[in-house]
């Protein structure tokens, strides 16, 4: 490059390199205190530039020493059950027995105790189909087993361990809280007047004479997850991904309404799960505990197992004035609040139905039990 030569008033100035001759004869022109004032102005702007990356560098430093302030003056409690929570096994499959005599004789409980009722040949073969399924699903993984001490779940499981993975099991925990309920002394003809009772009372609510009610079964069902499942991996020293539970129908929807908060009316919405039908539930610590609705990290895995189905007895009042009493499918596929989701149920309806949403004026989701209702 070549230098910038020129005259001014006899005397020759020489620009280097890169250098304009605007900018030579503005700093020409600059006094000494000009030249310092710009060059001062130069220096507290960088200092400011510093300075608000040093700001911004101490506040993230800040931020992680209230973290850890934080997380040392989180309740022990609350620190221990997020601990507890990791460790939960990564699946736990429940089982329902196959087919019992009782199931296929149902006068069979006035001649025979609950607990001695065995499975037929039909339930066995279930038995070893639901063992194959298992198979498939643990692989190789060693699993721990939960099992009802009444005799048609025993015997589902001693046939389910027989497809393969009998030496995968590491512990065998019998344990009477997840039994069948207790409908009391069947010896009479009295049951079918007690059946008819609990439909009107409720399935949740009924309690059997000299027996239990659906609540009762629910809060042995509870203290048993809480006591065994939530800390299964806690105290072994080794832990394990799978957890099986073979069990009855009831205590299987008992498990899910406390796992996922179902109310009692949505409880009486589901079916019981068919012989050997198979419920996944899967870890998932993705969700915020404060924001799921879910009380526990799981949820149902649809490819890996069967699904509850379930069916709402429900009323809809047309805008002309009718009411109509209508089944709803597959009603836990709504949202929680369920009853809050009205338009989420009218296009159910629409669906189902035939309905038009812009004809339904109010939906009863309680079928009419409160008069009261609005």
């Amino acid at each position: 490059l070549k230098s910038n030569v020129f005259f001014s008033s006899g005397f020759l100035f020489q620009c280097g390199p890169g250098m304009s001759l605007k900018r030579m004869a503005e700093d020409s022109s600059l006094t000494p205190a000009e030249d310092a004032l710009k060059k001062a102005k130069k220096e507290v702007a960088a200092l400011q530039d510093e300075n608000a990356k040093l700001r911004t560098k101490l506040k993230e430093q800040a931020d992680e020493l209230a973290k850890l302030h934080m997380a040392r003056l989180e309740d022990p409690a609350k620190a221990q059950w997020r601990a507890e929570r990791k460790l939960m096994p990564n699946r736990i499959i429940l089982v329902r027995h196959g087919e019992s005599e009782g199931n296929a004789d149902h006068t069979l409980y006035r001649t025979k105790a609950d607990n001695l009722i065995e499975l037929t040949e039909k339930g066995s073969s279930q038995a070893a189909e639901a063992g194959k399924r298992i198979k498939s699903l643990i692989g190789d993984e060693t699993v721990d087993m939960y099992v009802s001490p009444f005799q048609r779940t025993l015997q589902t499981a001693r046939m389910a361990r027989s497809a393969g993975w009998d030496h995968q099991v590491r512990h065998v925990h019998i344990d009477s809280r997840i039994r069948e309920q207790e409908f009391g002394n069947l010896q009479g003809d009295d049951f079918k007047t007690f059946r008819q009772e609990q439909v009107g009372v409720g399935r949740f609510w009924y309690r059997f004479p000299t027996g239990e009610s659906g609540a009762d079964v629910f809060d042995r069902t509870m203290s048993w997850w809480e006591s065994r499942i939530c800390s299964h991996n806690v105290n072994d020293q080794e832990s394990v991904d799978t957890v099986i539970v073979f069990t009855h129908g009831l205590t299987m929807r008992f498990i899910l309404m406390q796992l996922f908060r179902w109310s009692p009316n949505t409880f009486q919405t589901v079916w019981n799960a068919n012989n050997c039908d198979i419920y996944v539930l899967k870890k998932n610590l993705s969700e915020s505990p404060a924001l799921s609705s879910h009380r526990y990290p799981y949820k149902l895995d649809p490819d890996e197992g069967d699904m509850p189905k379930s069916t709402a007895n429900i009323v809809v009042e047309m805008a002309s004035g009718e009411k109509k009493n209508i089944k709803l499918e597959n009603y836990l596929s709504i949202p929680q609040p369920r009853t809050r989701q009205v338009d989420i149920a009218k296009k159910m309806l629409q669906e189902q139905h035939g309905l038009d949403p812009e004809s339904v004026k109010h939906i009863d989701f309680f079928g009419g039990l409160f008069n009261k209702y609005k």
